[in-house]
């Protein structure tokens, strides 16, 4: 009797080791089942990322340059007088330069679908994810910055034209639109009015203040422009 139940203590531990190891085979193969799926997500998150800063980085680099093209402009103009010898063409192309707001659209998608999936630590890299998060956080204060200065375009740079520079504005909407097509005649005859207004504090505070906004925005894009390099570099790294 005491050698049959021993046998049966024998078979029952052993159908528990079996039961053991068959659930820590399934789990060691889900876990790895699970780890190449995220692999498989990393890669694409990898590639995808890769894609939206190359964007990214193009968009921020036309945007400083769009920049130079204002704060280049600004710093003529502010060297102007009502005596300076320059010509209405010259003068009407400079005004026309502040124009340009050289704001950023990042793109963001694949970013933005990893957070919002709670995927982020499919990523493993860990200075990667550091250098993502520093990025974002930039966008953050740049979109502050470019929202204000949008809303001071519209409130003081537009009326500002419309009121006292009405060649420049007509002339500068006219030329892109149209080329070299010749502009109506009556434009040229408010070409006094702008250099009335050249020499004086008005203008000057103006396109002050028009260039403090480009230098101001352009600081902010180089700043995120360096975390976009540092990021490409690590994606690089990865392939």
């Amino acid at each position: 009797m005491d050698t049959q139940v021993r046998g049966g203590w024998r078979r029952a531990s052993v159908e528990v080791l079996v039961v053991f190891l068959g659930i820590l085979l399934a789990l060691f193969a889900d876990a790895q089942w699970a780890d190449r799926q995220a692999r498989v997500r990393e890669a694409g998150y990898l590639a995808s990322l890769s894609e939206d800063f190359i964007e990214t980085e193009e968009r921020l680099t036309t945007a400083i340059s769009i920049a130079d093209t204002v704060i280049a402009a600004a710093s003529e103009l502010l060297r102007l007088g009502p005596a300076t010898a320059v010509g209405t063409d010259s003068l009407t192309l400079l005004l026309s330069r502040l124009r340009e707001l050289p704001t950023l659209e990042p793109v963001t998608k694949t970013y933005d679908n990893v957070q919002g999936a709670g995927d982020i630590l499919t990523i493993r890299d860990p200075e990667l994810r550091a250098e993502l998060a520093d990025f974002h956080s930039r966008l953050i204060l740049m979109n502050v910055v470019q929202e204000t200065q949008e809303r001071q375009f519209v409130g003081f740079f537009q009326p500002y034209v419309l009121q006292n520079l009405d060649y420049a504005s007509l002339l500068g909407f006219w030329l892109p639109k149209y080329g070299n097509i010749e502009a109506p005649a009556s434009v040229p005859d408010h070409a006094e009015t702008i250099r009335s207004v050249l020499g004086s504090r008005e203008f000057r505070n103006w396109v002050a203040v028009r260039l403090d906004w480009a230098d101001d925005l352009q600081r902010q894009h180089l700043g995120v422009l360096s975390r976009v390099r540092a990021i490409r570099e690590i994606l690089e790294a990865t392939r």
